[in-house]
């Protein structure tokens, strides 16, 4: 977990002070097992905080976090990008 909010913290500071645009990019697989198929956006998941993937899964959603509260406290345009399996199989790209 540390090594995720570390890495957004240093990677937001220098998307600021370049004042460019950054991309964070996650899969639904850190919203955990899902209860639900296909699962749409206002989808909340289903996660084991304590479980063997925990520190991957709350490491990528806290940072996912980070990124929209750093967004208008320093002015950094952010991507957001939300990759999803589909029934089909296929990956779809969702922009947040």
């Amino acid at each position: 977990m540390k090594t995720s909010l570390l890495g957004s913290i240093n990677m937001l500071e220098l998307a600021d002070k370049l004042k460019i645009r950054i991309l964070q990019a996650s899969t639904s697989e850190v919203y955990g097992d899902p209860t639900v198929h296909p699962q749409p956006e206002s989808y909340w998941g289903n996660v084991n905080p304590i479980g063997i993937r925990a520190c991957y899964d709350e490491g990528k959603r806290a940072s996912e976090t980070l990124f929209f509260d750093y967004q208008p406290a320093a002015r950094v345009h952010i991507a957001p990008v939300a990759l999803r399996l589909r029934v089909n199989g296929r990956v779809a790209v969702d922009f947040a």
